[in-house]
């Protein structure tokens, strides 16, 4: 058995004495011991594995033969059967165009492995259904050799990357310190239905930085500076004019979190502030409204949650504005067109309740607006009109825990033009998607 030093012989007895059940779960009591100073990250490590040692004799599930590399192996299941009704008329200038009305039967999963390395260090990998960006959903009753074939569904690498984490880094300079480096979930703070300004199915390819302050600027305040460099196109040997080019496309965010949380019962309640930071550089991508030129953002995300009635009610918003928004506007229309300048984006919404336990339930209501030359389809919701700009209208959702594992939730989305005279490539005259969820996890 490792050595631990006095302060270690308390905590240690505790976990142990409590069996196999604290070996996987202790990981966020081990992190508060660190934050709040009682081990140092050796100690914290030596724990993890005595405990993942006694788990390995005592568990038939312990029994698994991993390398020896491996302090813990966390693996995860998701699964949504989906049925999904579109009725979506498309943009002719100055009326409605023809509609486009159809019902969808979908699935998707995604199988998650996470295994904890030494020294910090961890490796991550995910598959899912679809091949699409901001989409995970494949269709029941799609392109195959025969009915029920198999060889329309294919499962992708949706994630892979290696991450290092450390409590108390850089000399105790920075309270927590995270990046990641592959295929990966993004960090930033994102609130709306979905995710609004980047679509919550997207992984970026790249590389991922955050750093935590406790108690900074001010008692009882956190603070998060996060940064993204993501890989929009490798562009090697690409031909520019006359020569070759070997500069990637590239997306950089920058966000400063403050937040001010309590957790109570398992739901945080508090404020959060964001003011983030998006560009482009994009040598060699075409000038193509659908792509990343013309586009320099400042967004704010706020968010406030209090508790009524015993359940947590959350107000949010987004604020966002293209600093190069006239140049892109002016490539969506005709020379000559008179135009404003639409350059903004907005959501606001409210959300009440939370699914954490069986019976738990959750409504959500929210607004937003995305003017044609505010931000790029590429990066939005897809559910909201098909991810494109140009686009207004309200969302809708209830969401209700059958178990602790099994959920069902129902949506709705309705967006409209905001300006109903643009080209029909802009926007959708009107777009309704109505989608039933019965989803699993473990």
């Amino acid at each position: 058995m490792f050595k631990l030093t006095k302060k270690l012989v308390a905590t240690a007895a505790a976990l142990l004495a409590a069996g196999v059940a604290y070996a996987q779960d202790s990981g966020p009591l081990i992190e508060l011991l660190i934050r709040k100073g009682v081990i140092n990250d050796q100690e914290a490590e030596e724990l993890r594995a005595e405990l993942l040692k006694d788990f390995a004799a005592n568990s038939p599930a312990g029994k698994l033969d991993l390398s020896s590399r491996v302090n813990r192996l966390t693996l995860a299941l998701d699964g949504r059967i989906r049925y999904q009704y579109d009725n979506e008329t498309t943009n002719s200038p100055g009326a409605a165009g023809p509609n486009n009305d159809r019902s969808r039967y979908r699935y998707r999963f995604r199988l998650a492995a996470n295994a904890l390395l030494s020294q910090n260090w961890s490796l991550g990998l995910r598959l899912e259904t679809a091949n699409g960006a901001t989409s995970t959903n494949d269709d029941f009753g799609a392109a195959g050799s025969t009915n029920f074939a198999k060889d329309g569904n294919v499962a992708y690498v949706g994630q892979f990357f290696i991450q290092y984490a450390s409590n108390n880094a850089f000399g105790g300079a920075v309270d927590n310190f995270d990046v990641r480096l592959g295929k990966h979930a993004h960090p930033f703070f994102t609130p709306g239905v979905n995710g609004f300004w980047i679509d919550s199915d997207i992984n970026f390819e790249g590389v991922s930085e955050q750093l935590t302050w406790f108690d900074a600027p001010a008692k009882g305040w956190n603070l998060a500076l996060r940064g993204g460099q993501y890989i929009l196109a490798n562009n090697s040997r690409l031909t520019v004019g006359s020569s070759f080019t070997n500069t990637p496309s590239v997306m950089w965010v920058g966000q400063a979190e403050f937040s001010r949380q309590q957790v109570v019962e398992g739901n945080s309640y508090g404020t959060r502030v964001a003011p983030t930071f998006v560009a482009f550089s994009a040598p060699g991508i075409a000038s193509d409204v659908s792509t990343y030129d013309d586009l320099v953002s400042l967004i704010l995300p706020v968010e406030h949650t209090i508790r009524v009635h015993e359940r947590p009610l959350a107000l949010y918003a987004t604020y966002g504005v293209n600093l190069s928004g006239d140049k892109r506007t002016a490539k969506l229309y005709p020379v000559g067109a008179n135009k404003p300048d639409y350059d903004t984006m907005f959501n606001a919404g409210l959300r009440y309740g939370a699914t954490r336990n069986p019976g738990d339930w959750q409504v959500t209501a929210e607004y937003r607006s995305v003017e044609a030359g505010a931000y790029s389809g590429l990066l939005l919701d897809s559910d909201f009109g098909a991810g494109r700009t140009n686009v207004r209208g309200p969302i809708a959702s209830f969401s209700y825990n059958l178990t602790d594992a099994v959920n069902f939730t129902t949506t709705w989305f309705h967006a409209e033009n905001i300006d109903q005279a643009s080209p029909s490539s802009v926007g959708y005259h009107k777009a309704d998607v109505v989608q039933f969820d019965l989803s699993a996890r473990f």
